[in-house]
C-alpha cells in the first residue's frame, strides 16, 4: 500500500509542470473565409494557429496533396481587431476583398455553431485582411490572442 501510494505521488509530482504548460498551438482549426487567397474545402479541418509573443502564425494546409499550403505570419502590432460568433462573419465578410461562405442554417435547433473567431490585421502592404477561423477551442484561441495583441474580443449577434 505504501509502495503504491509512493508511486502515485511521484507520477502526481512528475506529471504537474507538464499539465500546467500555457498552450499555444491549436490544431484542428477550420478555415471559413477571409482575404487569404489559399483553397480549402468545407472539410479541410487542417488549418494550425500557433500564438507566441511576438508572432501569430497561421498554417493553412489543404487536405489534399494536389493543393498548395500556405502560412500567414503576424506581428501582434498588425492585428487591428479580434471578434467572436455570429459577428465575425460580419466583420470579416466587411473587409474588401473577403471571401466568406454563408452560414449553413441549424438543424432544428439542434446543431450548434462552432465558436467563431475572426481576426482583422493590416498586412505589410497597408491593405486590411482578415481572417475567419472555425474551432472547439475558440475561447482559449481568444485569450491567447486577446494576452499577445491586448485587443479586446467583440462579441455579438
Amino acid at each position: 500500500m505504501c509502495r503504491a501510494l509512493t508511486y502515485c505521488i511521484v507520477v502526481t509530482t512528475l506529471c504537474s509542470p507538464c499539465a500546467a504548460a500555457p498552450r499555444n498551438t491549436w490544431d484542428q482549426v477550420r478555415y471559413a473565409g477571409g482575404t487569404v487567397k489559399v483553397k480549402v474545402s468545407p472539410y479541410d479541418w487542417n488549418t494550425t494557429i500557433t500564438v507566441n509573443d511576438d508572432s501569430i502564425m497561421l498554417v493553412f494546409t489543404p487536405a489534399t496533396v494536389f493543393k498548395a499550403g500556405l502560412t500567414l505570419r503576424l506581428k501582434p502590432s498588425q492585428v487591428l481587431s479580434l471578434t467572436e460568433g455570429p459577428l465575425a462573419w460580419r466583420r470579416v465578410a466587411e473587409i474588401a476583398g473577403a471571401v466568406v461562405p454563408a452560414k449553413p442554417p441549424k438543424l432544428f435547433g439542434i446543431l450548434t455553431d462552432w465558436a467563431a473567431v475572426g481576426i482583422v490585421y493590416e498586412a505589410e502592404d497597408g491593405k486590411r485582411g482578415a481572417v475567419l477561423l472555425q474551432t472547439y477551442y475558440g475561447g482559449a484561441i481568444l485569450d491567447a490572442l486577446k494576452k499577445v495583441t491586448g485587443k479586446t474580443p467583440e462579441a455579438g449577434r
